[in-house]
């Protein structure tokens, strides 16, 4: 309360002391946050390079299961023609009982043949499925530490925040509080921009790249979008073989997948791994390539080696489709 004119009551402006030691306090609080930081990021680099070593393997191991289910087909096509002869063939085409006891043993051989092909393709797939349950464990283990490593910067930049409001009167500390706003900048990773391949002709609509609007896959998570395929020789719009963005080779039975343009930044996502789920079934692929894509309504767009896995034709049997799928 005050009695005749009141004067505005004035601001407290921190004395040099209680600015130094507000700015102690913010540095040793940085400095304990940029350790965990950076051991966060040593956790997190580790389990990248695990990750790294499980997409080969699968990768390495989707190669065989693919050869290994064309086999069968081969198989299978020989049967329905009529490839092999059956017990009372061989009764009725043996002209002795010795040559009846050489055709079944061909036979059984035959038969163990078959067997053994079918064994090997189950234990290819099994294979196949158990790196995928390591990838998928170690990826999801990954995405914790992502969130942990964007809580800890989220805890720098607070400090930064904190230490500017308590000082903002107290500009003999500037230095001070610059080298703490840089501390806190380190933590996050700058973005680069690889460009894209001058002999690129896998996509004739390049030249347009889309609102830029439309919302891009965050970096953690799986997410669902819709996927079409393009590319080879069941696809008259790109040439086969072609050159896509990245200068990769585009042709029947490559594993890339394009992004669209309308993503931001969308040049980031090249020469990562992507995991592709479609009803029941995972494809690993590597992205190398991008288009317009309808301004970002589909998030990917398959070559022909991945739609294949799939165990699709020609790209206009896959069309589009609805995917799930996450960037390792």
């Amino acid at each position: 309360m005050c009695i005749g004119v009141c004067m505005p009551r004035a601001y407290a402006v921190p004395s040099v002391d209680e600015a130094q030691e507000a700015l102690s306090e913010a540095e040793a609080h940085m400095e304990a946050v940029t350790a965990e930081y950076a051991q966060l990021k040593s956790e997190y680099d580790a389990l990248q390079a695990q990750i790294d070593k499980a997409v080969a393997q699968a990768m390495e191991a989707q190669k065989k299961v693919i050869a290994g289910r064309n086999d069968l087909g081969t198989l299978a096509n020989y049967e329905y023609r009529g490839g092999s002869l059956g017990i009372l063939d061989m009764v009725l085409s043996s002209e002795d009982f010795r040559e009846l006891l050489r055709n079944l043993e061909y036979l059984a051989s035959i038969q163990q043949y078959q067997a053994d092909i079918i064994a090997e393709q189950k234990a290819r797939v099994a294979e196949y499925q158990a790196l995928l349950k390591l990838l998928n464990e170690k990826r999801d283990e990954q995405d914790k530490k992502l969130v942990e490593l964007e809580a800890k910067q989220a805890e720098a930049q607070a400090i930064v925040d904190e230490a500017k409001n308590t000082l903002a009167d107290a500009q003999a500390e500037e230095a001070r509080l610059e080298a703490l706003a840089l501390a806190a900048a380190s933590m996050y990773n700058a973005y680069s921009d690889p460009g894209i391949y001058d002999g690129w002709n896998t996509n004739p609509g390049a030249g347009d790249e889309g609102s830029g609007d439309v919302a891009e896959p965050g970096s953690t998570g799986w997410f669902t979008g819709y996927a079409s395929a393009y590319g080879g020789e069941s696809d008259p719009t790109t040439p086969n073989p072609g050159i896509t963005a990245t200068g990769a080779v585009c042709d029947d039975w490559s594993m890339g997948v394009a992004v669209p343009m309308a993503w931001k930044n969308y040049r980031q996502y090249f020469g990562r791994t992507v995991e592709i789920n479609y009803n029941g079934m995972t494809v690993i692929a590597t992205v190398n390539d991008c288009g317009y894509m309808g301004a970002g309504s589909r998030s990917l767009d398959l070559q022909p080696g991945v739609w294949k896995a799939f165990g699709f034709d020609n790209c206009y049997a896959w069309g589009v489709r609805m995917v799930s799928y996450r960037f390792l």
